[in-house]
């Protein structure tokens, strides 16, 4: 039921949710995750290395580096260079650069990114530790099956109240994925998950700055650093979750969430097994992919003229529209949350790229002429929550309209667990940092994932030498 559903100080049965749900991360093994779960943490790890290589070049890693990093010569990896650093900082920047150009996976339930949590959380902690491949996709479907279900209880209340749930409830999953690599019993598991709670943070409003990989970044040296405190004996309320100041209810609010959501089916195979995350085609937020797809549909139609428009709408569920009805643009990064913006790309130009976002790409006086007759409006009521697909519809002068309709989630585009493009897009994504052959050898040890090896020896074909920057 919604809402809180066990009193205060009330006996648990079967312990408190944290509890509980530690009691399933301390259980977790790899033989519970099937083929087609491997195949899911397979695309997650891949997809996300690749676009987090790419993402290293940004100027918010540069930034964030330079003022709160002390690089080490041993430790954990620092992506994108050589350079290493303990494993809490060296997950901080990395989680920035995995989620800096937007290109990072989603996820429906989540309305977010699970895996730039999931997988920086677990290479930087995986090197510490010398974990194998086997014992780092364990530990991401650990942090997973945490994510996801709570996840369940809070959506979409907690998406629409202007939280950004892939920080939020990301550190909680990253602490999960650091309790079962440190091989945390369940208590000191439900002790990391709380300290994680009061970690929680990330706000919508930070979209299309720096500030929104800043979040990921957060997310994941918050959720490490959790569950080295448990390992050392820290302590917090293993009520934090659903007690009447607990995560729940200050976050959510009273009758807003959804407890038994996180506690049904706990018994059964990982939830990894049986979700979906989308990787992007697109380098900017999953709210506007529906809009692009369907505008490059319109602009390869018969009838089709870029200079003869007179309006432009786009009709997306009205989710989305807080965030991505963006008609005037501070800086290139908020082009990446703007419908306006990717729709008059895709028209003009029949692509969305990374240059797109970058230098003054979003000054282009074309693209800023076409956005002018550019309108937003929400969809009628779906019997689908949380819908991510669009309308646009292209009016010419002469009154003539196109009109066309993509839903990623129904035509396919969505529901792919490893999908033909992701080894080319990973593969363009890495080339921007490591020579081609290097890129080989990490696309191959990545295409047999999880195989033999380690998360130490896998990181070792990801460094970036003097020669090797691009």
């Amino acid at each position: 039921m919604p809402g809180i559903d066990t009193a205060p100080g009330a006996a648990h049965p079967r312990g408190t949710l944290l509890e509980q749900l530690a009691g399933r991360i301390a259980r977790m093994t790899f033989a519970d995750i099937d083929a087609r779960g491997r195949t899911v943490a397979r695309t997650a790890f891949a997809d996300t290395l690749g676009v987090a290589l790419a993402g290293s070049r940004s100027e918010a890693v540069r930034l964030v580096q330079a003022a709160a990093v002390c690089s080490t010569p041993a430790g954990s990896l620092i992506l994108g260079t050589a350079g290493r650093a303990d494993a809490l900082d060296a997950g901080l920047l990395n989680g920035i650069a995995s989620h800096a150009l937007d290109f990072d996976d989603g996820n429906l339930t989540l309305v977010g990114h699970p895996s730039t949590i999931l997988v920086p959380a677990v290479l930087a902690l995986g090197e510490e530790t010398d974990a194998t491949l086997r014992e780092a996709a364990t530990a991401y479907a650990a942090g997973y099956e945490v994510l996801i279900r709570l996840a369940r209880s809070v959506n979409t209340a907690h998406y629409v109240k202007g939280w950004h749930p892939t920080s939020t409830l990301g550190v909680v999953g990253a602490a999960a994925a650091a309790a079962h690599l440190l091989r945390l019993d369940a208590a000191r598991t439900a002790v990391a998950l709380a300290i994680a709670l009061s970690s929680a943070a990330g706000i919508k409003a930070n979209f299309g700055t720096m500030t929104k990989p800043l979040h990921i970044g957060q997310a994941v040296r918050n959720g490490l650093l959790a569950a080295r405190l448990a390992a050392a004996g820290f302590t917090a309320n293993p009520e934090a979750l659903d007690t009447v100041q607990g995560f729940l209810n200050v976050y959510n609010g009273a009758g807003a969430y959804d407890t038994q959501a996180i506690t049904l089916g706990l018994d059964s195979p990982p939830l990894l097994n049986n979700e979906v995350n989308p990787i992007k085609a697109y380098a900017c937020c999953h709210s506007t992919h529906g809009a692009i797809e369907a505008a490059r549909e319109i602009r390869e139609l018969d009838g089709f003229r870029i200079g003869d428009i007179e309006r432009i709408t786009v009709i997306v569920d009205e989710k989305r529209i807080p965030h991505t009805d963006r008609p005037v643009l501070a800086e290139a990064l908020a082009g990446k949350f703007s419908l306006q913006y990717v729709v008059a790309r895709m028209l003009l130009t029949g692509s969305v790229d990374l240059a797109d976002f970058e230098g003054d790409a979003h000054r282009d006086p074309a693209v800023l002429s076409l956005m002018e007759h550019i309108e937003v409006a929400p969809a009628p009521p779906r019997r689908e929550k949380n819908s991510f697909g669009a309308v646009v519809r292209v009016k010419h002068a002469d009154g003539a309209v196109l009109t066309a309709v993509r839903d990623p989630e129904r035509d396919g585009s969505g529901t792919e667990i490893d999908p033909p493009r992701l080894w080319a897009k990973f593969t363009d994504c890495a080339e921007q940092v490591l020579p081609s052959d290097t890129v080989g050898d990490l696309r191959a040890l990545l295409q047999d994932f999880p195989g033999p090896g380690t998360v130490r020896g896998l990181m070792k074909l990801a460094e970036v030498h003097g020669g090797d920057a691009r």
